[in-house]
């Protein structure tokens, strides 16, 4: 394989680390997908324009780690930093925005989990870091 072709997929097949991470985003976001999917019908509000939109946004997501590898690519060819900063920041996070995807999902799937101590402080977070036992 050329030279130029093989520095493209280098920042992928010569780290195990990167290749976990993707699968990692890849599992998250066909979870994401099954639970979305799960919880539209069980409140009855499914919709093939939403699972449109939203599957959209995963294509957005799966384009947006084919930058990272890109971006990864042109670093390690011309500056080989040895590891692939963009795709490994990339991937984290996708990753931690499809968990909170997930934990949103799981809330109005489960209102008694919304109601828990884990996710009043995640909500807490969320508004900036106010008080728990406000």
């Amino acid at each position: 394989m050329p030279e130029y072709i093989t520095v493209f997929i280098e920042p992928v097949t010569g780290s195990t680390v990167a290749q976990v991470a993707i699968i990692a985003v890849l599992l998250l976001i066909l979870l994401d997908v099954a639970f979305g999917c799960g919880n539209a019908l069980m409140q009855h509000t499914f919709s093939s324009e939403k699972m449109r939109a939203g599957m959209a946004h995963k294509a957005a997501e799966l384009g947006f780690i084919l930058v990272g590898i890109i971006c990864d690519a042109c670093l390690l060819g011309g500056f080989d930093l040895g590891f692939a900063p963009v795709l490994m920041g990339i991937c984290l996070y996708l990753a931690l925005m499809e968990v909170a995807s997930l934990l949103e999902t799981f809330a109005l799937m489960n209102p008694q989990l919304h109601d828990s101590p884990l996710f009043k402080l995640l909500e807490s977070v969320e508004k900036g870091g106010a008080n728990v036992s406000d």
